[in-house]
């Protein structure tokens, strides 16, 4: 086989890998909240359905991430940060495997309005990628040696914003893809898996943003899908150049783009900035690519769901609005106890949301409003995320990690 054949078969196969029942490999999974994962509970409570439950060294607002039988989670400890923490966990009993702790090389205060682990790592069949608000990005394999390490803030200049880096890493097959938006510098990088050095770095307008990078596909083109302060783009995936852009959102900064059947949805917390945005090769006129614009949805923190020709919104209040994917016609709306912070995930006929309190509510997907199950854990602090796989449906707070599977108690 030639070269040019077996890197067309990588890139064939990459998706299909990441989008095995028993893989969730990073933010969002493989970046929309959709999943394959076969046999996860319906209902659970404090006494049903909860196989073990492991306390976490530090605190956490990241999403643990699954590769097979091994479920990576990381975290932050001390009064300025200076503890950074990675995890990997037996997925069928808890157990820990191993725990590695590294000083940050940009220690900031511990303030609850401030990033904490935010940043969700990535794992693929062969390194696991942990990168932390300092700016500390590290690459490992998946029995914890340490391959490689970068330090952005040392080698780009510090972080200034108020609340913190949030931006989660994404992956190609090749790369790792960070993006910092601060009030600092701010860039989006390519950098290479296997030596960690850069293969293009992009300086972008001084902007702020939590949400994580896309990768999309146009046209067999790729593209990365980012959403900063007050604009969405697209950067070609092979050389970091500016493909397209809108302009004009409003408080669009913490929520991650949404891409099917070439649209990308945009999620904010103002009317009028929550809408589709079309795929493009080029940069056309701005308003000429928006489908269209939501009417009453909104998004806080929960990033918008595409699931089978809808979309799905979830606002501060924790109103869910379910539009067709095409007009942006709202379908049905319905309340839910409590705000969430956790992006919806979708799996076979459901779609699932977590309020940050303990709650869950599971629907039905498609046009028509059905409740299928109303769940509740006892928690302390917030539910961050959610990550399915086969048999197993984990939660993360602060620092605890959940395993809700109808196998029964294990704990």
């Amino acid at each position: 086989m030639n070269w040019i054949l077996a890197c067309l078969l990588s890139l064939t196969l990459w998706p299909a890998q990441n989008n095995a029942q028993n893989n969730w490999p990073g933010f969002r999974g493989s970046g929309d909240s959709n999943s394959d994962a076969r046999n996860l509970p319906l209902e659970w409570s404090d006494s049903k359905n909860v196989a073990w439950t492991a306390t976490l060294s530090g605190y956490g607002q990241s999403s643990p991430i699954v590769w097979r039988d091994k479920v990576f989670v990381t975290s932050i400890a001390g009064e300025h940060k200076e503890k950074l923490l990675v995890t990997c966990i037996d997925l069928k009993s808890g157990r820990p495997l191993w725990t590695h702790e590294y000083v940050s090389s940009l220690p900031l205060k511990d303030l609850h309005i401030r990033s904490r682990a935010a940043p969700t790592p990535a794992v693929d069949r062969n390194r696991l990628f942990v990168f932390f608000e300092s700016g500390d990005l590290f690459a490992f394999d998946h029995q914890g040696k340490q391959i490689w390490r970068r330090k952005l803030a040392c080698d780009y200049g510090d972080f200034r914003g108020l609340h913190g880096i949030g931006s989660s890493i994404a992956l190609t097959e090749h790369t790792v893809i960070t993006l910092v938006a601060d009030s600092g510098p701010s860039y989006l990088l390519s950098i290479d898996k296997a030596t960690g050095k850069n293969i293009w770095k992009t300086d972008l307008p001084q902007s702020v943003s939590w949400a994580t990078p896309v990768i999309a596909s146009y046209q067999g083109r790729s593209q990365i899908v980012i959403n900063t302060s007050g604009r969405v783009a697209a950067y070609d995936t092979a050389s970091g150049k500016e493909i397209w852009a809108v302009k004009g959102l409003k408080d669009n900064v913490y929520t991650t783009p949404s891409v099917g059947d070439n649209l990308v949805v945009i999620g904010s917390s103002v009317k009028g900035s929550n809408l589709a945005v079309r795929l493009s090769g080029a940069s056309d006129i701005a308003e000429e690519k928006i489908a269209w614009r939501a009417t009453n949805a909104t998004s806080l923190y929960a990033s918008p769901l595409v699931y089978q020709g809808r979309v799905y919104f979830v606002n501060r209040v924790g109103v869910i609005f379910c539009l067709d994917l095409q007009t942006g016609a709202e379908l049905w709306n319905t309340r839910i106890e409590g705000e969430c912070w956790a992006s919806p995930i979708a799996v076979g006929d459901r779609i699932y949301f977590f309020t940050m309190d303990g709650n869950a509510h599971v629907f039905r997907a498609g046009e028509k409003l059905e409740l299928l199950a109303q769940n509740h854990l006892t928690i302390e602090g917030r539910v961050y995320s959610v990550a399915p796989v086969d048999n197993a449906l984990l939660v993360r707070t602060g620092r605890k990690l959940f395993c809700l599977s109808e196998k029964g108690n294990r704990r």
